[in-house]
């Protein structure tokens, strides 16, 4: 199962305190790369967000945004009224041992402390709190799972797309195999037409161990039977990497790298013009593959 590198993950919460939205963003890179974007009040909380998803993801550059809104309705701070009795009671008591008949002021008792109790913020307006942490952490998380499911939707795309092209390039190999015997043949024929030409009236003839000697130096400079063998072990090696559950994007680029080279050897050694019609489709369906390559994880 392939999965791609490019998705897109949302998750959200809302309570009658805040919403939390979570959005992520995943496009191709070579390794993990991370942009975040979150509010201030949630940078405290920015190393543990990136940490957490570089265990969930593995490669592409991933853009998460954070969007951290308090109801209107929510107070800031509240005031604690039995503190503020405590206080009132104790200052009036106070005042009639000393005859004191001065009203209490509502502003003073605000000021004392614990009468007004404000939201757990730390001094920079950061919020340092465990239990939004792991509120935050599922959301992040099922924002992951969002993403990921997309990813794998791509990815059977793109593996249909891969399968195609891979389809194409046995096909052609069939035919060059098919081919390739003819190569030697035809070049016997020529060389043996070639030299009677050459010798004809003159008298001299050619040893015929002499023109075996020939073809077949010529046979074997362009055996492509290895090369054929070795790209198809190639295309069978994709087809198992493919399936693997790992991320396995890195080990389809080199297999793609792999049968360029035998393409490339293949046509350097043919000697028909045929079969180089061949490899050059071939070339072009692995260039094909190469690209969606690319885009898997």
């Amino acid at each position: 199962m392939i999965k791609s590198m490019t998705g897109f993950g949302r998750a959200e919460i809302k309570d009658e305190e805040k919403t939390i939205l979570v959005e992520m963003r995943s496009v191709n890179n070579k390794y993990l790369k991370i942009n975040t974007r979150i509010p201030e009040s949630l940078m405290g909380y920015e190393d543990r967000i990136e940490r957490l998803l570089k265990k969930e993801l593995v490669r592409g550059t991933v853009n998460l945004a954070i969007e951290y809104k308090v109801c209107d309705q929510v107070p800031k701070c509240v005031i604690n009224k039995d503190t503020l009795r405590e206080y009132h009671n104790m200052i009036s008591e106070a005042g009639k041992e000393i005859f004191s008949r001065q009203d209490i002021s509502l502003d003073n008792l605000i000021s004392l402390p614990g009468v007004m109790e404000f939201k757990k913020e730390a001094g920079n307006g950061k919020i340092q709190d465990d239990d939004f942490w792991r509120e935050l952490e599922h959301l992040i998380k099922l924002s992951v799972d969002d993403l990921n499911s997309m990813k794998v939707a791509e990815g059977r795309n793109l593996q249909t797309e891969i399968e195609k092209w891979k389809n194409r390039i046995s096909e052609l190999l069939d035919e060059i195999e098919t081919m390739a015997p003819n190569v030697v043949l035809e070049y016997s024929k020529r060389i043996q037409e070639r030299v009677s030409s050459l010798l004809e009236g003159t008298g001299n003839i050619i040893e015929k161990n002499d023109l075996n000697r020939e073809i077949a130096i010529f046979a074997d400079r362009c055996d492509i039977s290895e090369e054929l063998g070795r790209l198809r072990s190639h295309i069978s090696l994709f087809d198992n990497v493919m399936e693997n559950e790992e991320p396995n994007g890195r080990k389809l680029e080199f297999i793609v790298q792999e049968m360029f080279r035998e393409a490339n050897t293949i046509a350097a050694k043919a000697n028909n013009a045929d079969i180089i019609k061949d490899v050059i489709t071939i070339k072009t369906e692995i260039e094909r593959i190469k690209e969606q390559v690319l885009n898997i994880e």
